[in-house]
């Protein structure tokens, strides 16, 4: 059995991030990854399993400061409307459209992914559960507790595929604006009154500490 050090695991994330960056998700291939990093292909399987474990392991330090950041500029809003547009343009403006490209490489992997590559969902969990979390602070109105908030977040995610997916193919047509200013027009709706159903917040806390 190889003894894993942290000097050849950095270097191959690094590598990685480079041919990504150069060659894009598809052409990277675990020789030229091994190449950049100064050992040799079987090593690289030592640290990673797939190319898909790599690619998550490159983006997931990234992506988690940028929706720690998020969380904290929705905080720092003061109404719905505010908290909202600032969600929504971090998760469907923003961060699919990193200059670094993470996200372009990331949807890459999604799509070309099959079941041999073991994709681990663990970061689309911690991404929903932050999101659904922001959501039910944001709306504290007696009106809003029946909302499944873990639910909405991931149709939230669904969409952040999409628009990463339409930047990823070089799509002409942009309306996330329009997209964001819509959401945020009918979430704000479920802060005012509406028809009573059964407070469902202890629900949500149960799922996000599962």
């Amino acid at each position: 059995m190889r003894v894993k050090r942290q000097a050849v695991h950095d270097a191959i994330l690094l590598a990685a991030e480079q041919e990504f960056a150069e060659n894009g998700y598809v052409k990277a291939t675990i020789s030229k990854i091994a190449r950049r990093a100064g050992t040799a292909p079987s090593n690289v399987y030592v640290y990673f399993q797939s190319k898909l474990e790599i690619v998550l392991a490159v983006y997931e330090p990234w992506f988690k400061r940028q929706i720690l950041d998020l969380e904290q500029a929705v905080a720092d809003k003061t109404t719905v409307e505010q908290k909202l547009t600032s969600l929504l343009e971090g998760l469907w403006k923003y961060i699919p459209h990193d200059t670094r490209g993470l996200t372009t490489t990331l949807v890459q992997a999604l799509a070309t992914a099959t079941p041999q590559d073991k994709y681990n969902p663990e970061l689309l969990r911690w991404t929903e559960h932050k999101i659904a979390q922001v959501l039910s602070d944001t709306f504290r109105s007696e009106s809003a507790s029946s909302v499944d908030f873990l639910a909405l977040a991931h149709m939230i995610m669904f969409t952040f595929d999409g628009v990463g997916l339409r930047h990823n193919l070089r799509q002409s047509i942009n309306r996330e604006a329009q997209m964001i200013t819509e959401m945020v027009a009918l979430l704000s709706r479920l802060d005012g009154e509406g028809e009573k159903h059964p407070d469902r917040r202890d629900e949500l806390e149960h799922q996000l500490t599962e």
